[in-house]
């Protein structure tokens, strides 16, 4: 992954967050997925040094097979999440059963899937498995429109992130492309996309 190359001026993203935080982490995760974006959260680290300050944007490009659900631990690993919503096309069901962990760990609070319509036909038992996980969880909504794009939005208590871009929440070739902001402003105008969507209801 690569970076616009931009040093932090005010702090060190290791300096400020590893240490006791790593420590609430859950000693063993279920998911051998989740292990391996955590493991991968590693080399994310390494080329983003630190995460966006307020108001700041990272454009970014893969240069090997990246999902872009490492965003998320990534985040998750240094702050509570209050609320993730996120739209996208394709979704595989390691990443369904990821996300359910997390937000059964408590580090995500409130997750919005806006799933591309489509997928209730193309993958039907994909859908089945994730409506059945929501339909069992407080603050878990699953919602379809005719969509295409991929975007995440994710509030913490103090920061608004987005992270848009090519890649899925599934295997992705090995060049796609990032935008990671911390934005009030974008991330007010992508919420758009789950409030003002023609929404389609699962039957």
């Amino acid at each position: 992954m690569k970076s616009s190359g931009l040093r932090n001026k005010f702090f060190d993203l290791h300096e400020k967050f590893n240490g006791d935080k790593d420590e609430l982490l859950p000693e063993k995760w279920v998911s051998k997925y989740l292990v391996t974006h955590f493991e991968k959260v590693s080399s994310l680290e390494e080329s983003l040094v630190r995460i966006p300050t307020e108001e700041e944007y990272f454009f970014l490009q893969s240069d090997t097979a990246f999902n872009a659900f490492t965003f998320i631990p990534f985040i998750a690993k240094r702050f509570p999440i209050k609320e993730l919503h996120a739209t996208t096309y394709s979704i595989s069901r390691k990443v369904i059963d990821a996300l359910v962990e997390l937000y059964d760990s408590g580090m995500i609070e409130k997750i919005t899937l806006l799933i591309s319509d489509s997928m209730i036909k193309r993958n039907p038992l994909t859908i089945e498995h994730v409506m059945a996980l929501a339909k069992s969880r407080p603050n878990f909504e699953v919602i379809y429109a005719w969509a295409h794009c991929k975007v995440c939005i994710i509030k913490t208590h103090e920061s608004f992130y987005v992270i848009e871009g090519s890649g899925n929440w599934s295997e992705n070739a090995q060049y796609e492309q990032y935008v990671f902001a911390n934005s009030k402003g974008l991330y007010d105008f992508r919420m758009h996309l789950f409030t003002n969507s023609k929404l389609k209801k699962y039957l």
